[in-house]
């Protein structure tokens, strides 16, 4: 806290000072430390709320999250992207900075008012709303706390300690809530609250923090729609991207039943950590990518995309086999008795994990590049094969349906992102090795798979099974990657063994 507030005086000495500008690897670690957080919060977290609310309560929890975040995507008009590039081009005038942010405030007042009478609305007369009236009342709060949270300042301006720490105490703080008040079945609007509260609440800081930053009182003259042009496409893809990723689950609750939910939302929580934690990397990327770009430098902003793709490609084939081979002991441990239907759509989002990455990744390219508009044109593209994948297969296959239908849209939305940048994946393919990874990761799920047969590790208990076949991958896979000298491993370790090489 100490370094925060000698970091704020800093920048408020001076009318031009801006907050110290960290390494990328000073960032990439400190969000590293925010996904671990994300990963071992989710392992604490859902065994304890799926044992105790079961699929009900569960289900209840998740859609009326995943409706609540609709109603917040719009309210947000694509602010969570645009914000960080206009941020990020401006951050090292406190003036130009100050004025952009107050701007972006203005819109955002008025449109999630708008947005905030609409959902009292629907919340009143649309039955599924209604039926849960408190647990979605709850949530609208978050469409509020979402909107005012600026946690893109935040990353425009790269401010990765602060978003680290104060991310890990409100996890904390939720885990303490769950633990001391979620104690039996009935309790899913309490848990619909510490979700909220673990989510959004620290977004109350942000935005209390933000006057050290910038000058709220200064008097200048705001344009806020100079905002309205530019932001057109960022909205538009903001919506329809935010809205592809809870399709699934909002067409399930519509078209299936709670219990089905709450299978699923097991699997979709699964899925969105490890997202997380592949795209740990792509995350602190957009605001440096953006100021590469606007400082010309072409050859830094391509490495660094390659260098990512790379890491995704690594950990995401990893995970497609984990999941195919790892999903009754992940679901066992994780869910209970009463999930094991989610075991099959589990095997089945391994691909939706590295696609979506990939396509996170492309993203971030096509927005530092400018080009929103083919952006926005893909993402809605994607959201319509969502919603006819969903219509079509939910009906038949239920749980199953939404698991394949969100893995192959990722997929076709990956290979329409690839095409819109094909010129320039030409000119970074000999700096991805695509190949070499996914073969070593076939290579590896294979040799795993012999081994947990030959040892019958069907018979063990769950985490002993979870455990030994995730060792015996590991190993095999790291030391394949070893023997192929990929890039993103060979980039990682060739520090520590120059420094054991005799000096010449």
């Amino acid at each position: 806290m100490k370094r925060w507030e000698a970091a704020d005086k800093a920048v408020c000495s001076g009318k031009g000072s801006t907050p110290r500008i960290r390494s990328v690897k000073f960032n990439v670690l400190m969000n590293m430390i925010v996904t671990t957080s994300s990963l071992i919060f989710p392992l604490i977290t859902v065994p304890y709320v799926s044992r105790v609310l079961s699929t009900g309560g569960t289900g209840h929890v998740a859609f009326a999250q995943s409706v609540s975040s609709y109603f917040s995507l719009v309210a947000l008009l694509g602010v969570t992207y645009y914000g960080v590039r206009a941020c990020a081009s401006v951050r090292d005038d406190r003036t130009e900075l100050s004025r952009t942010v107050k701007e972006l405030l203005v819109i955002l007042g008025c449109s999630t008012t708008v947005v905030s009478i609409v959902y009292v609305a629907c919340l009143l007369t649309v039955p599924k709303m209604n039926a849960q009236f408190e647990l979605f009342l709850l949530f609208g709060l978050s469409i509020w706390l979402a909107s005012f949270g600026v946690e893109w300042f935040y990353q425009a301006l790269e401010q990765y300690e602060y978003i680290t720490v104060r991310s890990v105490c409100f996890k904390l703080l939720a885990l303490v809530l769950m633990f001391a008040f979620v104690r039996q079945r009935g309790d899913y609007v309490i848990y619909g609250l510490i979700v909220v509260v673990a989510g959004y609440g620290s977004n109350i800081l942000n935005l209390l923090r933000l006057r050290k930053f910038i000058d709220l009182h200064d008097g200048a003259k705001l344009d806020v729609t100079r905002h309205f042009k530019p932001m057109l496409w960022f909205m538009i893809a903001s919506i329809s991207s935010g809205m592809y990723i809870q399709v699934d689950i909002v067409m399930l609750g519509f078209l299936g039943t709670t219990n089905m939910v709450g299978l699923y939302q097991l699997v979709s929580k699964i899925k969105s950590v490890l997202v997380t934690a592949v795209n740990s990397v792509g995350n602190v990327m957009l605001p440096r990518l953006s100021y590469y770009q606007a400082q010309n430098k072409e050859r830094r902003a391509s490495e660094l995309i390659a260098k990512n793709m790379n890491f995704v490609m690594v950990f995401g084939s990893a995970i497609i086999a984990l999941l195919i081979l790892l999903a009754d002991p992940i679901v066992a441990l994780l869910g209970g008795p009463d999930f094991t239907g989610s075991v099959f759509p589990l095997r089945c989002v391994g691909f939706a994990v590295m696609f979506s990455a990939m396509n996170i990744v492309l993203a971030n390219y096509m927005i530092s590049k400018g080009r929103e508009r083919s952006w926005a044109t893909v993402n809605v593209i994607g959201l319509a094969l969502a919603i006819i994948a969903n219509l079509l297969l939910i009906p038949r296959f239920g749980v199953i349906g939404s698991a394949v239908s969100i893995s192959l849209c990722e997929a076709l939305m990956f290979v329409m992102r690839s095409y819109v940048c094909r010129d320039f994946l030409k000119g970074i393919r000999e700096l991805v090795d695509p190949i070499r990874i996914f073969l070593c990761a076939l290579f590896s799920g294979v040799v795993t798979q012999c081994v947990l047969a030959l040892g019958n590790a069907a018979a063990w208990n769950a985490f002993a099974w979870l455990l030994g076949g995730g060792v015996v991958f590991g190993i095999v896979y790291g030391a394949s990657l070893a023997v192929c000298h990929e890039q993103f491993l060979m980039s990682m370790i060739q520090p520590v063994i120059n420094r054991f090489k005799p000096q010449e």
